[in-house]
């Protein structure tokens, strides 16, 4: 008999405190599903057969260990709030005569149920939807081929064991928490208020000074390689700053107005400003946490929403023309060569030629730069770089009779601002022509990689300038290549395959072409804005239970306290207005906080776009604004339900 007392008290607990326990149940077979879907799209066997895909599954291999580390921290974040908010019943069990090992039997029973529920409802759940966002996963990445795709018991084994794992880990600590304390202290754990915090001006220094840098860095960075390597540190130091000015910060501004006593001194103010001042320590990490999980939703979702929505235009840059590529001229071939060589073999894999473009190009092998005095130097900390060509090669590829004397040079460059009067390259100094649009034709074709493109007197000029200024020495002289082909996209590519197999000696060619660049173009960054989405819907999760869990708890903390201040004299208006302020404030200044962090973040986050090819910031800002909206509308909503949840908990008093 005593054997089934704790089974069945530990279900009674589970069905007593349902209004804490559902949200954790809830969230706990969420994550099992979410956990689940992402496992069995990385064993799906039949993706790895799809060309391009090889990239989508590597990046599911790594959201899944991000989904997990996300899991764990979630469920263990939960966790916490129930153990604390089951001290008090945990204590009276003691006062009662329960050893600590019957509360640890009767725990070990609550979270053998919890399991149970959870896997159950998560894994079916998952099985469920697995399906279907498999679907609309093979539609971003825009796969028509039919792929089979059913229950992963290999996935299914994974997510069982790591969820084990995660409650058995859950309950360790909560025996542990428990057998740390005396009955008398559990039983008073729920209502241990906090004492009044001081305000350190330390910690405010150091918010101040890490938001700062952070800000100043995401805003002034204008290289894409610097955004990279300074992006996780900017990130870092944003985190570090919310977190100290919404402790410091806040509490100092309340202090403030604790002094003005003609504004602290009304019944109104004084509720709000003392109610938030004695709990601002739990507060503020509370609504931090908030203010980073919303801006990474914003972050996260708008970056890979971006991608996807510019995915054509960047193919478009990165191939202006069906195939693109370098020939190698080698045992005396000439330019005109590589025309004729061209038309034969597209002729032969069943197309025609119908535009191409070849010339000679030396490039200068590093990046560079362009100072102010129009000197090229080498800078390893740019992403531009610097081709020039021969103006009979020019000449020969866009029909045009323009002639250069020596010290004389076209330019073109993608920052249409700035372009010297002379330019200076290895010591030789020449007259920049003042109709630059001359090599507009060519700069098309470079446009994506920020390529300055100088057009001199002779090909045997540009190649011994580039040597020079390089210290490389020049082997056989290269010819970029791009051209447009008659046909579907198959017969593109065999096109481009016939270029590779089918030209003469001397003359090895070295083509890609837009079409079968597309199938992992797609692949990638439909997997991108796939997990992009599932991520946002993970950190916009994990937002809502700490608004709702927040609420719960001060709902409990308040219901006391608001029916003495109406016991004293406060009107039912004026309770309720009192609560209102409150849930205003708590509410709305993570979500301007996080509109901050992401207008701040807009630079450097766009300049790491520029590395995928994603230039267009007209289309970012877009997808920046529309997506704050979206979830800002879904942050209004859970303002509304968990408002109800805790007026529901105060509502005998007010």
């Amino acid at each position: 008999m005593k054997k089934l007392l704790y089974p069945k008290l530990a279900w009674q607990n589970l069905k007593n405190n349902h209004i804490t326990y559902f949200p954790y149940l809830l969230t706990c077979s969420v994550s099992v599903a979410m956990y689940y879907i992402m496992q069995s799209i990385a064993l799906n066997g039949g993706l790895a057969q799809v060309p391009g895909a090889a990239v989508a599954l590597t990046i599911f291999f790594l959201g899944t260990g991000i989904v997990g580390i996300f899991c764990i921290a979630l469920v263990f974040w939960t966790n916490s709030f129930l153990i604390k908010r089951r001290k008090k019943e945990l204590g009276l069990y003691c006062v009662l005569g329960m050893e600590r090992k019957h509360i640890a039997a009767m725990l070990l029973w609550e979270t053998l149920y919890t399991a149970i529920i959870c896997l159950a409802l998560g894994l079916g759940a998952g099985m469920l939807l697995s399906k279907l966002l498999f679907l609309g996963l093979l539609y971003m990445m825009n796969i028509s081929t039919p792929i089979a795709f059913g229950i992963e018991p290999a996935a299914m084994l994974i997510t069982a064991v790591l969820f084990g794992a995660i409650f058995l880990c859950t309950t360790a600590y909560n025996l542990f928490h428990v057998r740390l304390v005396s009955p008398v202290e559990l039983l008073h754990g729920g209502n241990m208020g906090e004492k009044e915090p001081r305000a350190s001006w330390l910690l405010v220094v150091v918010g101040v000074t890490s938001l700062g840098w952070g800000y100043y860095t995401a805003a002034t960075v204008n290289q894409p390689l610097n955004a990279l390597l300074l992006f996780f540190a900017a990130v870092l130091c944003v985190i570090l700053g919310t977190f100290c000015l919404f402790t410091a910060g806040s509490i100092a501004i309340l202090k403030f107005l604790r002094r003005r006593t003609k504004f602290y001194y009304q019944p109104g103010h004084f509720i709000s400003v003392s109610g938030m001042l004695y709990r601002m320590k739990q507060n503020a990490a509370g609504l931090a946490a908030i203010c980073i999980l919303f801006t990474m939703v914003l972050v996260t979702v708008s970056t890979t929403v971006c991608l996807y929505m510019g995915q054509n235009d960047m193919l478009r840059s990165l191939y202006p023309m069906d195939i693109r590529g370098t020939v190698s001229l080698e045992n005396g071939q000439e330019i005109a060569n590589v025309y004729q060589a061209v038309e034969n073999a597209v002729q032969g894999s069943g197309s025609r030629v119908e535009q191409q473009y070849a010339w000679r190009a030396c490039g200068s092998g590093h990046t560079v730069r362009l100072d102010e005095t129009g000197e090229l130097q080498a800078d390893n900390t740019s992403v531009h770089r610097a081709q020039m060509i021969g103006v009979e090669d020019y000449n020969l590829a866009f029909g045009t009779s323009f002639t250069l004397a020596e010290n004389e040079v076209m330019l073109w460059g993608v920052d249409d601002e700035f372009f010297p009067k002379t330019l200076t390259v290895a010591g030789h100094t020449f007259h920049v022509l003042p109709l630059k649009g001359l090599a507009q034709e060519v700069g098309q074709f470079y446009s994506t990689y920020g390529e300055y493109i100088m057009v001199v007197s002779s090909y045997k000029q540009a190649a011994s300038l580039m040597e020079e200024f390089s210290g490389i020495q020049s082997s056989s002289p290269k010819v970029n290549l791009f051209l447009d082909v008659s046909g579907s996209p198959a017969q593109q590519q065999r096109a481009c395959q016939s270029l590779v197999e089918d030209t003469p000696n001397g003359m090895p060619f070295g083509v890609s072409c837009r079409a079968q660049a597309s199938e992992s173009w797609y692949s990638l960054y439909g997997s991108f804005l796939f997990l992009g989405v599932y991520l946002g819907i993970m950190f916009m999760m994990a937002t809502v239970l700490i608004i709702y869990y927040k609420q719960i708890s001060e709902g409990y903390d308040d219901h006391g306290r608001f029916v003495i201040l109406q016991n004293v004299g406060m009107s039912r208006q004026e309770v309720k207005n009192t609560i209102n302020k409150q849930i205003l404030l708590v509410f709305f200044l993570p979500l301007f906080m996080a509109a901050v962090h992401m207008l701040f973040a807009f630079n450097i986050v766009a300049n790491i776009l520029t590395v995928f090819s994603m230039t267009n910031r007209g289309l970012f800002a877009a997808c920046c604004v529309g997506i704050f909206v979206v979830f800002s509308l879904v942050y209004l909503l859970v303002y509304k339900l968990t408002s109800s949840s805790y007026y529901r908990l105060v509502r005998t008093a007010v």
